[in-house]
């Protein structure tokens, strides 16, 4: 008889980052106590984390004891609850993995990287799965599987043969995994299984993920999806919420809240519950402790764009709100120092936290020695020297002044002459 299960699936916690230099510890607190509420609501038999737990390989002590607190205190939500955590590209796989045995005695399983075997031609599998297949378990019966998969280089995924491509690889290493599992004796097929996985996948919307850590190869979704007897995909990496594709299997939970202004989209849990094989998807969002705000909205050029005196004039309204503010505005130059100090002074003492000004310049016309590069030949036929004059002009619509042109052609001559 198949049994329902419910996991909820979260990721990209990314606790210790910063934003602009604020901290964002309180944020992350108010987080975990929403994920409190969902759990004790939900009453699920398993949290998966997958992966980017920290901002940072080596957090601060701060941050690990807003982890360790608030991971033992859903521990003790309830005491069947597994708690599944696994390794991301930002994670330190040793720092993460070091306190394990004393994990596993509330319940949390905690997997920072694979353990490869010495001499791995004895052996089906180059690394040891037993530590990475977790048995999903309610009042001492089996549910299902956790296939607890950190994030693993692209290079160290096992190869069958020489050249293999990355995606392949990554295929391949399920496909082993998901065989090696059937031959557990506790295994049988009336029991749901969930793989983890941080990495890339084709097709995948990555807005507002400025910098991808840890590499910008992708895997091919319809090839691990063809893998049809794992039932679900608890994937990290990508911050945007989504299904991949029409996979209803395959998702990224996406961050529990923004971590740059460019993801601004809605941001939330995954509340995942297996019946006959089949997930049901339930969206929970969550609601931000402190909102992004581009101020005014972004324009689309500096036609669309307000002047600095204007976006200050309508500041004035917001400035009391514990928000982020990011300022669009216009101007015919680069912004000078005094106009930085005035934006500065008008948030001293308020609520509102500054993070920065996007200024847009009016379109600037190239000079015949500044032209417009189209293909490598052109590239090719301008000096540093001018390739340096354009890029200045285009940035501050002004040419670069004389005795700064004078130091940055001596600049590279020398340069030439060196090679």
């Amino acid at each position: 008889m198949l049994e329902k299960m419910k996991i909820i699936h979260t990721s990209d916690w990314h606790i210790g980052q910063t934003l602009y230099q604020y901290s964002r510890d309180e944020e992350h607190i108010h987080f975990f106590n929403q994920l409190k509420d969902i759990i004790i609501e939900e009453k699920p038999d398993a949290l998966i984390v997958s992966g980017d737990i920290f901002h940072s390989a080596t957090p601060n002590v701060i941050s690990q004891r807003i982890y360790y607190h608030n991971l033992v205190e859903l521990s003790k939500l309830d005491d069947d609850l597994q708690i599944i955590i696994v390794a991301g590209n930002h994670d330190s796989p040793s720092r993460l993995e070091a306190p394990r045995e004393l994990w596993n005695a509330f319940n949390v399983y905690v997997i920072g990287s694979l353990d490869f075997y010495k001499n791995a031609e004895e052996k089906n599998l180059s690394y040891d799965a037993s530590k990475i297949e977790i048995p999903i378990k309610r009042k001492d019966e089996i549910l299902g599987w956790v296939l607890a998969v950190p994030f693993i280089n692209a290079g160290n995924y096992p190869s069958l043969k020489e050249n293999d491509s990355y995606s392949n690889r990554v295929f391949s290493f399920y496909n082993n995994l998901k065989d090696n599992l059937k031959l557990n004796p506790k295994y049988n097929e009336n029991q749901h299984i969930v793989a983890t996985g941080h990495f890339m996948l084709d097709g995948a919307n990555v807005k507002g993920y400025e910098k991808i850590v840890g590499g910008i190869e992708s895997v091919n979704a319809s090839e691990i999806s063809s893998l049809t007897e794992i039932n679900y995909w608890a994937l990290g990496h990508i911050h945007h919420p989504q299904y991949v594709g029409s996979n209803n299997n395959m998702r990224y939970s996406g961050s529990p809240f923004a971590m740059n202004f460019n993801e601004d989209y809605p941001h939330s849990i995954s509340i995942v519950e297996m019946n006959n094989h089949q997930p049901n998807v339930k969206i929970k969002e969550i609601e931000p402790l402190i909102p992004l705000l581009d101020f005014p909205s972004k324009p689309n050029s500096y036609n669309d764009a307000e002047s600095l005196d204007l976006v200050l004039d309508k500041l004035t309204d917001i400035l009391d709100k514990d928000i982020y503010i990011r300022l669009h505005l216009k101007s015919d130059l680069s912004l000078s120092e005094v106009a930085n100090a005035t934006i500065l002074d008008k948030f001293k003492d308020k609520k509102a936290r500054f993070c920065g000004v996007q200024v847009y310049l009016p379109e600037s016309s190239f000079s015949d020695s500044c032209r417009e590069i189209k293909t490598i030949e052109d590239f090719k036929s301008i000096s540093p020297y001018e390739l340096g004059c354009s890029v200045y002009l285009k940035k501050n619509n002004a040419e670069m002044p004389e005795e700064m042109k004078a130091m940055f052609k001596e600049v590279c001559d020398e340069v030439l002459k060196s090679k």
